[in-house]
């Protein structure tokens, strides 16, 4: 199993750059016995020998592959629990590269491969947040009077993580400086701890911080969101992976970094993935929505990588959200494919060309067929 059972104790929240799955696997707050239940369930169904390699990922590999590994295990755990069989980094014909999954019929005939894919950030800027993560959780810990929080901003960063009793030092002293003046007035102070600078707010006169927490307000960066070219770029990297198939190729990609915000965003995305970027059009002098044709289906010279049959979005890549009507996964069809999509995986929720209109069908529901607990997450 990926989870060990026994009692755990531990009720402290997740911290800063702690990777997801020893925080899974210790915490002993309410839910999370049926979240590890549930997992155990699936991935022990899941071949000895395939089983082994996804739970390796899981523990060993941060939190990126703990995602990558875990959606692998949900689309696995939906085809098999949708009566269907699949077979594990199938051989393909002209490639010594191996999908993630091929679905065959009774008769051992291929009706799809499948290859899964996450969206993630940058390597370099995970690795920035793992460093930041270090200083962060050493500032919410600082011993500052009661009553009092602490705004955080960071400034700049630095290639390393540096020593920090001299960062809680000089915060600890400032804010019983400053307490009573953060009654009244704004109080914000600029700290260095090697190359990286920080702007700290200081609060006073409410209420204790949660659990000795000090931090109580964090702008902790941003950028720009463009999930339909990741996923296009997705799109673009798997599709010339296996060379010409035999059987019609679906492509699962999973945004792993959480910028969509709900079912309205999950369509646009997908669609212009797919199609192209949103454009206004003007069409016997009335505005008209169009798609630019840089999408993956639909390219400068008309229908393109047309040996890819559909593409299936999941939204997130974790297991709390998965009875959130907003946040179930959705297929796009390809109106063009040289080799259609099955109608056996056509089951989820999708986008289909339809009288000449792109349209959204209803699917089953992707949890009742995970086998998902109604009450979920868990109270």
């Amino acid at each position: 199993m990926l989870f060990d059972t026994g009692d755990r104790t531990r009720r402290e929240p997740l911290q800063r750059g702690e990777q997801l799955f020893e925080f899974y696997n210790s915490c002993g707050l309410g839910g999370y016995d049926q979240l590890r239940s549930l997992i155990n369930v699936w991935i022990t169904a899941i071949p000895e020998e395939h089983r082994s390699e996804l739970i390796t990922r899981m523990r060993h590999g941060g939190d990126v592959a703990f995602g990558a590994a875990f959606c692998e295990l949900l689309i696995a755990t939906f085809v098999t629990k949708s009566n269907l069989k699949i077979i594990f980094h199938p051989d393909v014909p002209e490639s010594s590269n191996h999908p993630d999954f091929a679905v065959v019929g009774d008769d051992e005939n291929v009706l799809c491969y499948v290859e899964v894919t996450t969206v993630n950030r940058a390597a370099e800027r995970a690795k920035q947040q793992n460093r930041e993560a270090v200083i962060y959780n050493a500032i919410d810990g600082v011993n500052i009077p009661s009553g009092c929080l602490l705004g955080y901003n960071l400034i700049r960063a630095g290639p390393n993580s540096p020593p920090t009793k001299p960062l809680i030092a000089a915060i600890e002293v400032w804010a019983r400086e400053n307490e009573e003046r953060a009654r009244t007035t704004e109080v914000v102070g600029t700290f260095t701890a090697g190359e990286w600078t920080f702007e700290l707010d200081l609060f006073a006169g409410g209420e204790p911080g949660a659990r000795g927490h000090a931090i109580g307000v964090a702008s902790l960066g941003g950028g720009l969101i463009s999930p339909h070219k990741d996923i296009r770029a997705a799109l673009v990297r798997k599709s010339r992976r296996y060379g010409k198939l035999d059987a019609p190729y679906l492509i699962v990609i999973a945004d792993g970094k959480e910028q969509l915000f709900g079912a309205d965003t999950i369509k646009t995305a997908l669609t212009e993935a797919v199609f192209g970027d949103e454009m206004a059009v003007i069409v016997d002098g009335r505005p008209r929505l169009d798609y630019a044709k840089n999408g993956f289906w639909n390219g400068p010279n008309g229908p393109q990588n047309r040996h890819v049959s559909g593409v299936l979005l999941l939204p997130k890549t974790n297991v709390w959200d998965l009875r959130e009507e907003k946040w179930q996964p959705l297929l796009a069809v390809n109106p063009w494919a040289t080799l259609p999509l099955p109608t056996e995986l056509k089951t989820t929720a999708r986008l289909e060309a339809n009288g000449g209109r792109w349209t959204r069908q209803a699917g089953i529901d992707f949890a009742d067929t995970l086998g998902v607990p109604s009450q979920w997450p868990p109270e």
